[in-house]
Parts: structure tokens; sequence; C-alpha cells
């Protein structure tokens, strides 16, 4: 959190140490149950739990202002998909990318839409560049004029983008805001989720602080796998080298990406042809969700496509027949800014462990 970074330091070190405790609960817990793994694990949610509601409770008491009188707007870059019922419902603020040709520059999802960036394909690769610094500086003057008093400003992974430095360097000179900015260490979908959870916490009442450590931790805790269609456009946009390029594009070899604890892309599986990838693709998700089910958590999962739609579809419903408990299953199309650099076929897997 921007202008608290003595207390942020403070909790952090409250919630190591409750997260501590719960690992000890954890082994207590094994050591009488034996193999009853299901309470030792249940256990441990529950501390971390326990974790970021101290967090809030310590931010509150250190002075974070009566929550009856928090009036908190939520903001999102273009690239942090968000539904758009979503973005109607909770009234989100979004920064949009920048998509530049060579004949002109344009707004994401603003004055510029997926399918135009598809069909301009064949004759040029855009580039893409971080929101303007006049347009963040806009959408909080935009914000204090709507009467609110905090904003909760989540992004697309810094390891990634320069938006989150943007976005924290403009919200740390407003004295008339308190600012928090979310590093979500993802993109797309997977970010857009942390963003859905922010706006349903928000929505609920819940204060600032109490939004902000709960956030964190989802965000810490999600997941999301992305299978491309074709290699051509993560190579030209200087992503994987010419040497993966060459050898991935001849053996059909369609890696699936995800971002790393840096928030950088990795591959994290390589398989043979469009059907196995989407394969591992959902496998490695429905694994994540999974661990999360059994350590007592809740979960959300979230497919986006760009050009996909089919495949995504057959994707979300067999999500919702295998997790009947998930919360949800989100489904939108990924942004053009994404389209640029992943190209037409992508089918990305996010999950949120609540």
């Amino acid at each position: 959190m921007i202008g608290n970074n003595g207390i942020n330091g403070a909790i952090k070190q409250g919630i190591e140490k409750v997260r501590d405790f719960g690992d000890a609960v954890a082994a207590d817990a094994a050591a009488v149950f034996g193999e009853a793994a299901e309470a030792a694990a249940t256990a441990v949610a529950t501390a971390s739990d326990a974790a970021e509601t101290v967090a809030a409770t310590v931010a509150a008491a250190a002075g974070e202002g009566d929550a009856e009188n928090q009036r908190i707007a939520v903001l999102v870059d273009s690239a942090t998909d968000v539904p758009p019922e979503v973005v109607e419902k909770y009234g989100v603020f979004i920064a949009p990318l920048h998509v530049n040709y060579s004949d002109g520059d344009f707004l994401d999802r603003v004055t510029i839409q997926p399918e135009e960036v598809y069909r301009r394909f064949e004759t040029e690769i855009p580039k893409t560049s971080t929101p303007a610094p006049a347009d963040i500086m806009a959408l909080f003057d935009r914000i204090v004029a709507e009467g609110y008093t905090h904003v909760i400003a989540v992004t697309i992974s810094s390891g990634l983008s320069g938006t989150y430095d943007l976005v924290r360097s403009i919200a740390s000179g407003r004295a008339d805001l308190q600012c928090a900015v979310i590093d979500t260490k993802s993109i797309g979908i997977a970010a857009g989720l942390t963003a859905v959870l922010v706006c349903e916490l928000v929505g609920s009442g819940m204060p600032f602080s109490q939004v902000i450590a709960r956030a964190e931790g989802t965000a810490e805790r999600s997941e999301g796998f992305f299978c491309v269609n074709t290699l051509e456009y993560l190579y030209k946009g200087g992503r994987i080298g010419a040497a993966t390029y060459s050898i991935g594009s001849k053996l059909d070899i369609r890696p699936t990406i995800k971002c790393n604890e840096e928030g950088k892309y990795v591959v994290c599986a390589k398989s043979h042809g469009r059907k196995g990838s989407l394969k591992k693709t959902v496998s490695l998700a429905k694994k994540v969700a999974a661990a999360a089910l059994e350590e007592g958590r809740s979960v959300r999962f979230a497919v986006a496509h760009g050009d996909a739609e089919a495949e995504a579809r057959v994707i979300a419903d067999d999500l919702k027949a295998e997790f009947p408990q998930a919360i949800d299953v989100i489904f939108c199309q990924i942004s053009p800014a994404l389209v640029v650099h992943t190209g037409p076929g992508l089918v990305g897997v996010g999950v949120s462990v609540l």
C-alpha cells in the first residue's frame, strides 16, 4: 500500500507469524490423526485465512480510517481481462493499453477490438505500449470527482509490463486519495480473477485494508495457463528465441505458458499438436484446483480465448461438470493488446484460489 510502508511491513510480519503457527497446527493435527491429512491441510488453510484477517485488523488499528466513510474505486489496466458484465456492475475504471500500428495509435478495447487485430494480421503485426501517463492521471481525477476516497488498482505483472510501475508512481503523488496497487504477477484473465475478487469484496462493504490483504493472498495462490495455436507471434514479439520457434514449428510442439513467481513467462509444459496442448493446459489447471479444494479452500475458474470460442466453450463446460463446487467459471475473450502477442487460437484457463 502506498504511503504506509511501515504499517505494511508490520502486517506482513504478522502474516508470516500466523502462517508459521498454521504450519505448527497442521503438524500437530497430522500427528494426532495419522493419515488424516485432510484435517492437517484444513488447519493450514484456516490459519492462513486467519492471517489475512489479522493483517486487516492491524492495519485498521494503525489508522486506516473509518470503513463506513470509505468509498473505494477499483481500477484495472485493459490487459487485466475483466468480463464486461463485471465492469458494468461494479463501475470499474479501466486504463487502456495502446495498440500501435504504422498508421495510427489505438486504445485497447476502446478504439480497437480483437476482431480488427485478427483482420489486420495479414498486413501488419502491431506493437503494444503501456497506458499514457496522462490517461492514468485523468482516471484518478475522475475517481476523485466522483467522490471516492480510496482506490485499489489491479495490474498485469510487473515482469511483463511497465504498467504496474507507472500506476504506482502516479498513485504515490495523489495526496487526495488513499491508494493501493496490486501486482498480480500474472496476465489476462488470470490477473482478471484477482480484480473480480476485489470488486466483490468492495461491493460487499469490506474495509480497504482487508480487501487488499485478501486480494494479495489470493493472487499469490492463483495460477493461469495459456495454450497458443502458433509460435509465430511469440517469436515476432520477442517472447521466444529463433531456435525454439524453428524447432517447435517443425515438430508441431506446442508450449503451455504460465507466469512464474517473478511474474515472467515460462514454459511449464510441452505437447505435440493442438489437441495434446489443450488437454495438458486444462489438466494443469485442474491439478491446482484439486489441491486447493483438498486444503479446504474455494476456487473460481476463468476460461478466456482469442478467436477460439468453440474450443474454449468445451473446456468451460468440462470444468463445470468436474468441479460443481467451484464458485463460478467465468468466460470471456482476451483483450486486443494480448491478441497481438499470442495470435489467433489462444485458450487460457485461470484458477483463483480463495
